[in-house]
């Protein structure tokens, strides 16, 4: 009888085993962003479109994240299988540099798409006095909360500008910082831009009008000589804005979407050709506008000798993208 009942106990856990195996599908964490960002609508849309296209063959998990910096780190050591990230600290975990030093150089991922520019606003209430950046000596300026992508650029045109020593730094995230430059907490906002704009601050605006803050042409090549992976660029009145009635110079930068080699070479393309679907593309940038401008021009990778996935390279050339091979390498 004991026999006879351990028989029909293995042969149980065998069908359980074997009905688990063909069911379970691989699982893969999709970081996404902060409240009040942009990444956080954007990414959540793409995990459930994934989820829709590609039952039964993948899991995709969202991961709300602190942003780019929390992405790119937990990307790298492999907590998040696939997110966002702006190229500053992805060609600084690449090269084990900057926020990453203590990391190390990392090459646990590859690029798979170019989701889009962004550029950093640094905004004040219309009716502020400060007209500069060398009038935000002493004032209080917020630089986003620690372990965003934007705080970093915050940052980064402050140290650049030798401004760092001489300001109240603040580190509020998105939609609270928006709140305390409403309530004159803060004097000065300090945010990424998609590609201009920011949801917290133009609502703000809608009540309290702001105006952006420029740099000068000498604080501009400041910051993009200090910073490599910065471009110059000067943000246009922006008519969403109430308050904004002057160009301003700032810089910009490419957001990229990256993969831990964890994923398959078939769920990365499995991926994007779900997600870059036109119509896909289409249903997604009505959800959330961020995803409008994804593609795979990776041009601006091969002067940073970042690598882009091969699964990722196929795709794009089979949608006529020209794909430089020489960044073009697995693991």
């Amino acid at each position: 009888m004991n026999k006879l009942l351990t028989g029909i106990a293995a042969i149980a856990a065998g069908a359980a085993f074997a009905a688990g195996s063909a069911y379970a599908e691989p699982t893969y964490r999709f970081g996404g962003g902060p409240s009040g960002g942009a990444w956080h609508p954007a990414t959540s849309a793409g995990t459930q479109l994934l989820n829709q296209e590609l039952k039964g063959k993948y899991n995709f998990i969202y991961s709300p994240s602190g942003g780019s910096v929390a992405n790119v780190r937990s990307v790298g050591l492999g907590n998040y299988a696939t997110a966002w990230g702006h190229i500053g600290q992805i060609y600084q975990s690449w090269n084990g540099t900057g926020t990453f030093e203590k990391d190390g150089a990392n090459k646990n991922f590859r690029v798979v798409a170019r989701v889009r520019a962004q550029s950093q606003i640094f905004a004040v209430l219309a009716d502020n006095p400060i007209q500069s950046f060398s009038d935000m000596k002493g004032k209080v300026v917020n630089l986003l909360s620690r372990g965003s992508g934007s705080n970093v650029n915050c940052v980064n045109v402050m140290k650049a500008l030798g401004m760092m020593d001489n300001i109240e730094a603040r580190y509020l995230g998105f939609a609270a910082s928006a709140r305390a430059l409403g309530d004159r907490q803060i004097d000065v906002f300090c945010s990424a831009g998609v590609p201009f704009l920011i949801p917290a601050l133009t609502q703000l605006s809608v009540s309290k009008p702001v105006r952006y803050i420029s740099l000068t042409e000498e604080e501009q090549k400041k910051v993009t000589s200090a910073y490599r992976f910065y471009s110059p660029i000067t943000i246009p009145v922006q008519k969403d804005i109430k308050g904004m009635d002057k160009a301003a110079r700032s810089i910009a930068y490419d957001v990229w979407w990256i993969a831990h080699k964890q994923m398959s070479d078939e769920a990365v393309y499995d991926m994007l050709k779900v997600v870059a679907a036109p119509q896909n593309l289409e249903r997604l940038t009505k959800a959330a506008a961020y995803w409008k401008d994804l593609g795979g021009d990776f041009n601006a990778l091969e002067e940073h000798k970042i690598l882009v996935h091969p699964s990722a390279a196929r795709y794009w050339k089979e949608r006529g993208v020209k794909v430089p091979m020489s960044i073009v390498k697995g693991y």
